[in-house]
């Protein structure tokens, strides 16, 4: 027999292989806080229609998997000195931190008028 008369078995074969290291999964759930406002995290006010943001917090396992995405740690002025560990990306817009006991919190937002992604917490 041929040897390319086997690549077809050969593909048949390793297709479900491939597939497995490609696959991500399904979607999980996991619980999050959010807040719709305006103005600013430090200072919010009611959202209005050209002024409308969303800040999210999502906590546990889901918060530990972003965590341990984005690293290395970050020196954050915020929390220096006590104990917890922060990790930022796309400008600090999204920031993860471990606490001392190792509760994982991540938060980010956007601006809902012009859809760019914004901070989702605050020093």
């Amino acid at each position: 027999m041929k040897i390319q008369r086997l690549y077809p078995l050969i593909f048949l074969l390793a297709s479900p292989v491939i597939a497995a290291d490609t696959d991500p999964g399904p979607y999980l759930q996991t619980a999050a806080s959010y807040r719709i406002y305006g103005g600013g995290l430090g200072d919010p006010i009611a959202a209005g229609p050209n002024d409308k943001k969303v800040a999210f917090s999502i906590e546990g396992a889901a918060a530990k998997q972003i965590f341990d995405a984005i690293g290395p740690d970050k020196r954050d002025p915020c929390t220096e000195g006590s104990g917890m560990r922060v990790r930022h990306k796309d400008r600090e817009h999204l920031t993860c931190t471990l606490g001392k006991k190792n509760d994982y919190v991540c938060s980010f937002g956007f601006d809902l008028v012009s859809g760019k992604s914004i901070g989702g917490s605050i020093c």
